[in-house]
């Protein structure tokens, strides 16, 4: 089931549109006790900008209907079937009810949806250190992979894989993750400082913070050396 809409998005518009749309979207956040984030994404996922009606107060929650008699609306009403009222029509029309809640969620932002790629690709490599571990040079997996009877005979394949290969692969993948999370965390960083001043705050200061936890993993913010010499130092160099 969707998620219940959180009074305070209509909240956060109606400070703003009071302030003459002036206000600042951090004092909002800091007033209904959400993130500034939260706010941004508020602002343009209900198109804020685009709230055009002369009373705008009335037009986030207390939708009144004309004084009785009053024919102003005859004939502009909206068309038969329109779903004007209903900001994502189109997809509520074709996709599952789960796929239309998780949309509305989505971040507008181009930023913002950069930066949730980002946290997906850091959090892969972080679940990897245990999916992938290590014991030591004595831990060997072995894996039945196949079985086949036969009239006469049995025939069964295993996968036997010792420390060494299974650490291997690790680096591997693990290298590969983090050149793609190196590749966005660039790409991040370009798109906000081209943004620079429409950034707020928080996008700013979510690059430095990463770099400081990527740094962990790699080193000192140093480059995972080459695959061959990082085998060659674990397992010598006749292996």
């Amino acid at each position: 089931m969707p998620r219940p809409r959180s009074p305070n998005r209509d909240k956060a518009l109606q400070l703003w549109l009071d302030s003459g749309r002036k206000r600042q979207l951090k004092d909002i956040a800091a007033e209904l006790q959400v993130s500034e984030e939260q706010i941004r994404k508020w602002k343009n996922q209900d198109k804020w900008d685009k709230v055009t009606l002369p009373n705008a107060k009335g037009n986030v929650t207390n939708h009144k209907g004309a004084p009785a008699g009053n024919q102003n609306a005859v004939g502009h009403g909206a068309p038969k079937q329109n779903k004007n009222a209903e900001k994502y029509g189109f997809f509520s029309k074709y996709l599952p009810e789960e796929t239309v809640s998780i949309i509305q969620e989505m971040p507008t932002d181009p930023l913002d949806i950069l930066w949730d790629q980002v946290q997906i690709a850091y959090a892969a490599i972080i679940r990897a250190q245990s999916i992938m571990y290590v014991r030591d040079q004595k831990d060997v997996t072995i894996t039945k992979i196949g079985h086949k009877d036969g009239e006469t005979v049995t025939e069964e394949r295993w996968e036997v894989q010792q420390a060494w290969d299974k650490q291997g692969n690790f680096l591997q993948a693990q290298a590969r993750a983090q050149k793609t999370l190196e590749g966005l965390i660039k790409q991040y960083d370009e798109l906000l400082h081209k943004n620079w001043e429409l950034a707020s705050e928080e996008q700013k200061a979510r690059i430095a913070q990463l770099r400081a936890q990527t740094d962990k993993l790699t080193g000192n913010n140093q480059e995972l050396e080459d695959m061959e010499e990082i085998e060659g130092d674990i397992y010598g160099s006749g292996k």
